[in-house]
């Protein structure tokens, strides 16, 4: 017995040491490699060894404590050319805003309402299944299952989501750019679904890490004939709902620990309209629309989202971009 005993705290050294031996490895192949930990829950994804971007995908209702800072499935990006995280996790201003994230504060079904967007009354977004990672030379994927969960842990609306990112240049910056491709296909396990809310509060959106909220220095870039200042348009649902509405992309730029980050938002022109912008000083910016959906028809939702670090693009970069990103969806 205790020879065995003594093999097995050797074979479990040797195959943590594998294990940090393959993680390790993972980030210095060249091209994109995924890093998976199951334990943490969270994924990371590196190009050329350099982080670009996380899956983060706990669950934790053992407390108020751990399950608010677990509610949420979202996507963390890396500034490109740096392993600094530049989006936002739980905590800080608007602790509910998380990275690259999707929701709608009224999800309306059977004559109830439920909020997944702050996840209230134990709504939550919860990672089902893994179904695919994949890397390579070119691009970086990954395609998961999450479940829009009632206070019950009952599906509402299953999600499937599909990340792609491929480096690209842009004359803007001396280092790739990180194109991110997202793709959303929400289903119905509850009859007719009703998505509403206002552009605050719902939609798919990005938000900046934490420092820029407490300098406010985020600046947008609009497309000709929407507004071209600097500073972020901002209107309301309840004063003008029609107001800024249906812009195809806009930009937002900001700084970080003496770096210079751009995202420029891509959405899909088939999506429902009107399709409702929303901008902040503090670095929290994207588009919401209303529809309905049931189960013989999911909903469909395509964005591009483009990082890179330097000078701001000019509008006419921009809009070339978004000119591709449009055309790609009519191959």
């Amino acid at each position: 017995m205790k020879r065995f005993s003594a093999f097995s705290i050797t074979l479990s050294a040797m195959m943590t040491l594998l294990t940090f031996i393959s993680a390790a490895n993972a980030e210095e192949k060249p091209g994109f490699t995924w890093k998976d930990q199951p334990v943490k829950k969270v994924a990371d994804l590196y190009f050329n060894g350099t982080p670009v971007l996380q899956y983060v995908y706990p669950y934790d209702d053992s407390s108020a404590e751990s399950f608010h800072d677990t509610y949420k499935v979202f996507h963390h990006v890396y500034g490109p050319g740096s392993k600094a995280i530049i989006t936002k996790g739980p905590g800080g201003k608007y602790t509910h805003h998380r990275g690259l994230y999707v929701g709608w504060n009224k999800t309306k079904f059977d004559g109830k309402q439920l909020d997944f967007w702050h996840c209230k009354n134990g709504a939550h977004l919860r990672h089902a299944k893994m179904i695919e990672m994949k890397g390579g030379p070119e691009s970086g994927t990954m395609t998961s299952e999450i479940h829009w969960n009632d206070a019950k842990g009952k599906p509402v609306i299953v999600e499937t989501r599909t990340v792609t990112v491929t480096p690209i240049k842009v004359p803007n910056s001396k280092i790739p750019a990180w194109q991110i491709d997202w793709q959303t296909r929400l289903e119905s396990k509850r009859g007719e679904i009703i998505l509403d809310g206002d552009r605050q509060h719902a939609g798919f959106q990005y938000r900046a890490a934490q420092p820029v909220a407490e300098s406010n220095n985020a600046k947008y870039v609009r497309p000709e004939g929407f507004p071209q200042q600097l500073a972020p348009f901002q209107v309301s649902d309840k004063t003008d709902p029609n107001g800024h509405i249906n812009l195809g992309w806009f930009e937002m730029s900001y700084g970080i620990d003496g770096k210079h980050y751009n995202v420029e938002y891509m959405e899909d022109p088939g999506v429902p309209k009107p399709s409702r912008y929303s901008e902040r000083p503090y670095g929290r910016f994207g588009a919401f629309f209303d529809t309905k959906f049931d189960e013989s028809k999911p909903l469909e939702m395509k964005y591009r989202v483009i990082v890179s670090e330097g000078k701001t693009p000019t509008q006419a970069e921009i809009q070339k971009r978004y000119d591709e990103f449009a055309a790609s969806l009519k191959k």
